[in-house]
């Protein structure tokens, strides 16, 4: 979209592209953010929707990505392009956390598919390039020093150098032990100036120290001195210190020989870690906005219903006592004209960048704060002129600001194009500000732009009246308390309050009667009905808010009522379960007392008497005969043909170690979670995994609230990080 036309204040883009840059959490993301445009491409559009709607998706099932503290790596790419360029080591490690964010984001995605597949798509193609991190990791500290196992060469020129000073210490300290040392030396101890060796001698000593003088303290008692003994072997050790360097450079250079040939997977990898980022600051911004997703009108119609100002909303995030309040917005084909009046400080500008932003976001990809069901057509263009635009620097009037403004959106206008007018016809004298309003109107609807103005001027509330493409509005004002209450009410002109609101604030009643006799008979009989239609439209809103009231009342009990049902069901699953576990306990007893009782029938005299004995025994453990008491059984001839077989229960061999929940519902979960364990325990597994996703935590809670009451769990834990850390749950089941 052409957004170069917003003029004056404009409507706050770069606010609420700043806004979106706070929920960005890399520095590519947030550079997107900042520079985010909208599209004018429909299917474009709606795919970037799609997208923010499954990152919504992935943050309520698997949390925000595990993007992790990435710099920007984008300058020491930049450089690696210059040929023959070497980077410094601690340019080059920056690469490694980004290589790392890579498998990270990888695996995301994957946890992600089920609920965003999109998204799952793009995380996938993120390249990896593990070589690459593998070298880069051995060869540099995370400072971004070089490792002794960068190569076999510099490792041994490290360790000849730590020889080679090893031995100089060595024959240094050696002198602190000859005969004359105490009056030789100021102290007992080696160290360095200018990359040499050296022991500090006392000034009136050096002509028996013989050796090179590199440093003197600031009194000039203390010289400090090569000697002649360990010149030779600074000089080795200033050689192999010349070798470590060649090395180094020769090794970083080769690392960003590496990063270069990398360079086309470096760049869409970065790319896309700033698109992702992208898209889910879109959704965590639409999230704390309670947003929902546009539809895209084919035609021209604009619906936005509850619409509230995006700015605002992030201003009411720090002052909860401040809310928002919303405004429907309509604006079709047939009236493509809506003028909006009312009281200064009313809400007429705010309506009309809540417009121009919303326009704005869509076309970005964004979900707008409204209700279900709003829509919005594309935009090719939006002109905005907005607010006291008057320009010192051409010495320009607010009314000649205004019409060089006009005059440059009239050159590109199209039926494609937004325009919003702010204080239309101001500036000039009132009768001819308003013809030529006018007349702008009428050529931006020929022209088919969709126009939403504001303005003060009586002639343009009856042309609005009366004019077919036209329609009112105003913003609602309470004429008792004086206070605006910022609803935008449709077909109904507003008036301006002026005088009322100038008695209130305190100017001589004789100037207000006097201000009330110079207005017109017909301007006194509008205002009277205005002033009437607007204590209606009170009387009206106030019985539709009963009755909301009454509603949500009603809404309340009905959910309540609900919950309890699903907690009656919940309690029936769950007695249902232990029935089935106690059965299948009972069954297992069962078979283990048949089978001890056949090998002794097997084993003894099969006299009536043994036999009278294994009835009774096995009567304790047999199920009840209907109408019997719990533990006691008449052995009837079926139950006893029972007892004569070799029992066994159905083996399952097919069930896997893990259950995958997530995208599952609390109801779907728990009853996927009931006949999972059943099959796991007759398969003969002692434990297993849950797979349920951190999100929100409602579907961990309601398999936790599950497993804690089953009688086929011995006990289970949340996964360890190698078994999903928090979004899994291992169950061990009880051993029969």
């Amino acid at each position: 979209m052409d957004v170069g036309r917003l003029w004056g204040r404009g409507v706050e883009w770069d606010e609420v592209r700043a806004l979106l840059a706070r929920d960005a959490d890399t520095p590519m993301g947030q550079e997107w953010a900042l520079t985010l445009e909208p599209g004018t491409d429909p299917d474009a559009i709606r795919l970037a929707l799609t997208d923010t709607r499954e990152a919504r998706q992935a943050l309520a099932e698997a949390g925000s990505p595990p993007w992790g503290a990435l710099p920007d790596v984008r300058p020491s790419l930049e450089r690696c392009r210059v040929p023959e360029a070497i980077l410094e080591g601690a340019e080059l490690v920056t690469l490694v956390p980004l290589i790392e964010a890579s498998n990270r984001l990888r695996a995301y995605g994957r946890g992600a598919a089920p609920v965003a597949p999109r998204l799952a798509v793009r995380f996938r193609h993120l390249p990896s390039l593990t070589p690459l991190h593998d070298l880069l990791s051995r060869s540099l500290t995370p400072e971004g020093t070089l490792t002794d196992e960068a190569s076999p060469r510099l490792r041994s020129i490290r360790r000849k150098i730590k020889e080679q000073r090893a031995q100089i210490v060595k024959v240094l300290e050696a002198l602190f032990h000859s005969q004359g040392a105490e009056a030789a030396f100021q102290d007992r101890y080696v160290t360095i100036r200018h990359g040499r060796y050296v022991v500090p001698v006392r000034a009136e000593a050096l002509p028996r120290v013989k050796g090179i003088v590199h440093d003197r303290s600031q009194s000039g008692a203390t010289l400090f001195v090569e000697p002649e003994r360990a010149v030779e072997l600074n000089n080795d050790l200033v050689q192999a210190v010349r070798e470590e360097e060649a090395e180094c450079l020769r090794i970083l250079q080769a690392l960003t020989n590496e990063v270069s040939a990398a360079l086309p997977e470096l760049d869409m990898l970065v790319e896309g870690i700033g698109e992702l980022d992208l898209i889910f600051a879109r959704a965590e911004m639409a999230e704390r906005m309670k947003a929902t997703e546009p539809e895209i009108d084919a035609g021209r119609t604009i619906a936005l219903s509850a619409a509230r100002h995006p700015l605002l909303l992030a201003q009411s995030w720090k002052e909860p006592g401040r809310p928002v309040v919303p405004v429907d917005l309509h604006l079709d084909a047939d009236q493509p004209l809506l003028l909006v009046t009312g009281p200064n400080a009313g809400g007429k500008t705010v309506a009309l960048k809540t417009l121009g932003l919303l326009a704005l976001m869509a076309q970005a990809g964004c979900h707008l704060p409204v209700e279900e069901g709003s829509r919005l057509p594309i935009f090719s263009r939006l002109f905005a002129v907005i607010g006291d635009d008057q320009s010192v620097a051409e010495n320009l009037s607010t009314f000649s600001a205004f019409v060089k403004q006009v005059k440059e959106l009239l050159a590109d206008v199209d039926d494609r194009s937004l325009v919003l007018l702010d204080e239309l016809g101001a500036g000039t004298d009132p009768d001819e500000g308003a013809a030529l309003a006018q007349a702008i109107l009428e050529d931006l609807q020929v022209r088919g732009a969709l126009v939403m103005a504001t303005t003060h001027l009586e002639p343009l509330k009856a042309f609005a009246s009366t004019h077919a493409g036209a329609r009112n509005a105003s913003v609602e004002f309470d004429g008792e308390r004086l206070a605006p209450t910022f609803r935008l009410l449709y077909d109904r002109p507003g008036q301006s309050y002026a005088l009322t609101i100038a008695a209130r604030l305190g100017l001589p009643d004789r100037l207000i009667d006097r201000a009330h006799s110079h207005r017109s008979t017909q301007a006194k009989n509008l205002q009277e009905l205005l002033a009437r239609l607007d204590q209606e439209a009170r009387q009206s809103a106030d019985r539709a808010a009963e009755a909301e009231r009454r509603e949500s009342q009603a809404a309340a009990l009905l959910g309540r009522a609900q919950k309890e049902v699903e907690a009656a069901q919940a309690k029936a699953k769950e007695i249902l379960a232990r029935a089935k576990a106690e059965a299948q306990t009972l069954l297992a007893d069962i078979k283990r007392k048949v089978a001890e009782e056949w090998e002794r029938l097997k084993s003894e005299e099969r006299s009536k008497r043994a036999l009278e004995a294994t009835r009774k025994r096995l009567a304790e453990v047999a199920p009840p005969a209907p109408g019997q008491p719990a533990r006691t059984m008449v052995l009837t001839p079926s139950w006893r043909d029972k007892l004569r077989e070799s029992v066994r229960m159905p083996e399952k061999t097919d069930v896997p170690e893990e259950l995958m929940l997530i995208g599952k519902t609390t109801d779907e979960g728990r009853d996927l979670v009931e006949k999972y364990l059943d099959d796991a325990f007759l398969a003969g597994r002692h434990s297993v995994r849950l797979v349920h996703g951190k999100g929100t935590g409602v579907l961990r809670k309601a398999v936790h609230e599950l497993l804690a009451v089953h009688p086929l769990v011995e006990s289970f834990r949340p996964g360890n990080p190698n078994e999903g850390g928090g979004g899994a749950t291992v169950v061990d089941l009880k051993v029969d």
